[in-house]
């Protein structure tokens, strides 16, 4: 069971990440949970908004994809630090680009994502306060959109 404690201690100690090429059109940044494990986060721009995904990269493991996996073998409180990590990585790539509109989606298939799509939830919620932004979601059956609008300032 995930608790606000251990959430927040997992948010409080990311892993180390480390920035790669990036562009007008495009962000990246990859972590390590151990030797056999790496993680990527990429935004793209399309069209008007930056799309961000992020995948446990299991190429040369013995699979023949990308998993889109958060947890992938890191498991229980790993799991929570791998979220908080890409958390970080979420608010540095806004604080640097400063994008108008952001998507990401959430997957709800094979049972266990369900509660993973409730925690993109709660730190959508809790981002879009943070940061200026209007929040709308989609619910599609499989999977939950989230677009972030950047409010606009008073005059």
């Amino acid at each position: 069971m995930i608790t606000y404690r251990n959430l927040q201690e997992s948010l409080n100690k990311p892993y180390r990440w480390k920035r790669g090429l990036s562009s007008n059109r495009g962000w990246n940044a990859t972590f390590k949970v151990d030797k056999n494990q790496e993680y990527n986060f990429r935004a793209l721009k399309v069209v008007d908004r930056w799309e961000i995904v992020f995948w446990l990269n299991n190429k040369g493991k013995g699979f023949d994809d990308e998993s889109m996996a958060l947890t992938g073998t890191a498991g229980g409180s790993g799991a929570l630090r791998v979220f908080g990590t890409i958390v970080q990585i979420f608010e540095v790539f806004v604080k640097e680009v400063k994008p108008t509109k952001i998507k990401f989606t959430a997957d709800k298939t094979e049972g266990v994502r369900t509660t993973r799509a409730k925690l993109y939830a709660r730190f959508a919620t809790k981002f879009a306060r943070a940061y200026g932004y209007d929040l709308k979601t989609q619910d599609n059956v499989i999977d939950i959109d989230f677009l972030f609008t950047k409010k606009k300032k008073n005059k």
